[in-house]
């Protein structure tokens, strides 16, 4: 059996020299140079070789549009509405099933089972932009006077999917002239520095873990370490009071003009902290806003969506379910909101950064906003392959075809990685006693 089948087989064919008109001729008339061979080694493949050999199938490149691909006049439609045609293309061998290794010849493989498409039809869903809300209304001027900002922000309202535009830029900026300025406000200025990147805050554990100890003995107890704080901190205070023989003692119009500057740093920290107070009522003034007005689209939405047709009921009952099973009882959406925060600094007219209470503290910039964190497509495990859509077996007649399909767990976010191929189709053939042969 072994020196019947496998490699070192040989094959013949007749070669003959033909007149132009088609009756045979001598050898000598044609040339020898072109003559073709008349035998070439081969596989001589028996039935027990099913076993050790099988088509190797790789997997499915990705979907080219078929207007890509024709060399034809076909052009790209200027629409989209219902996805574009494409082609798939794949690696398809004959290897052996022990190690991998190719087989000498592909014939072996076709033999027992035709080879495998190498292109398959599939379809390239529509671009869908990134859609976002309209501006709120801009803030108030940064200044009082001279030269401020006012900025202007809106929201995503669906991420980019399928290879769609990009979100375009989220907050806006423009400068504002409220009049000219008379006194010393003129001499700072605002500077607003870009947004950082998109992260998630810290658990409330961490943020309010005590930090360690900052220059401190921490082998001292805390009621001698606070005693001993409090007597160094009114040592220095005398001692400030007081003048030394290397400082002479101040003059009454200094030590007025130094009380005067301290009262100022205390209206300029009260004046900040002012600032700060209403910045955070105004955002929250705007989160109630919003939640008001999507209250009453709501109420608005339920007052027009009511049905009172039975088959309408029906089918809106059954496409709920098929979502719901689509789903797997999974979000669809993982949208998981961050944040991203930015520096506000107050600048002297000379270029160098002043203390922010310097500056107006009736409308400052906010310094963080909320935003979406970027998330990858997560499509679940393969199916099963279904059951071989031919019933009979036939040796060298056409094969069927059997699928398999895996489900999306999460869609894209904020310009993820997007979902692979959902579906793989494979020729088969019937296998095992039961299989009735095909019928012609």
């Amino acid at each position: 059996m072994g020196s019947e089948c496998g490699p070192g087989g040989s094959q013949s064919r007749a070669v003959w020299c033909a007149h132009s008109e088609g009756w045979t001729t001598l050898h000598t008339n044609c040339d020898q140079a072109e003559r073709p061979e008349n035998q070439q080694s081969c596989f001589h493949v028996c039935d027990w070789h099913k076993d050790l050999y099988d088509w190797q199938l790789g997997a499915w490149n990705q979907c080219v549009p078929v207007s890509m691909r024709s060399t034809g006049a076909i052009q790209r439609p200027a629409v989209c509405l219902h996805g574009e045609e494409g082609i798939q293309t794949r690696e398809v061998g004959c290897v052996q099933k022990a190690d991998g290794v190719p087989a000498e010849d592909v014939a072996i493989c076709e033999y027992f089972e035709p080879k495998p498409r190498l292109e398959q039809a599939c379809l390239i869903p529509c671009p869908r932009d990134c859609v976002v809300s309209q501006f709120t209304p801009w803030t108030s001027c940064s200044k009082t006077c001279g030269t401020g900002l006012q900025n202007r922000v809106r929201f995503v309202l669906a991420p980019p999917m399928f290879g769609g535009s990009a979100c375009p830029n989220l907050t806006e900026f423009q400068t504002c002239q409220p009049g000219p300025c008379v006194g010393p406000e003129s001499l700072y200025s605002l500077r607003v520095g870009s947004w950082g990147p998109c992260s998630v805050p810290l658990p409330r554990t961490a943020r309010q873990a005590p930090p360690l100890s900052q220059g401190k003995d921490v082998s001292v107890p805390r009621r001698l370490r606070k005693g001993r704080e409090g007597k160094e901190a009114k040592e220095a205070k005398e001692g400030s009071e007081v003048p030394t023989q290397s400082q002479p003692r101040l003059s009454k119009e200094e030590r007025m003009k130094r009380k005067e500057e301290r009262k100022e740093g205390r209206k300029g920290r009260q004046a900040a902290k002012e600032g700060r107070r209403k910045n955070k009522e105004t955002v929250k003034e705007r989160v109630r806003e919003r939640v008001r007005e999507r209250v009453r689209e709501r109420a608005r939405g339920r007052g027009r969506g009511r049905v009172k047709d039975p088959e309408t009921k029906e089918l809106i009952k059954n496409k709920r379910n098929r979502n719901r099973q689509n789903r797997q009882g999974g979000k669809f959406w993982d949208l998981q909101v961050g944040y991203q925060t930015r520096e506000v600094t107050c600048v002297h007219r000379s270029g160098n950064a002043d203390a922010l209470s310097l500056c107006s503290q009736e409308s400052l910039p906010v310094t963080y906003q909320a935003c979406v964190l970027t998330k990858d497509c997560e499509v679940s495990d393969w199916t099963d392959w279904s059951p071989c859509s031919k019933d009979c077996y036939e040796l060298n007649g056409p094969t069927g075809e059997h699928t398999r399909t895996r489900r999306v767990h999460l869609l894209p976010v904020g310009g993820g990685a997007e979902c692979p191929e959902l579906e793989e189709k494979e020729p088969c053939t019937p296998q095992g006693e039961g299989v009735p042969p095909c019928i012609v």
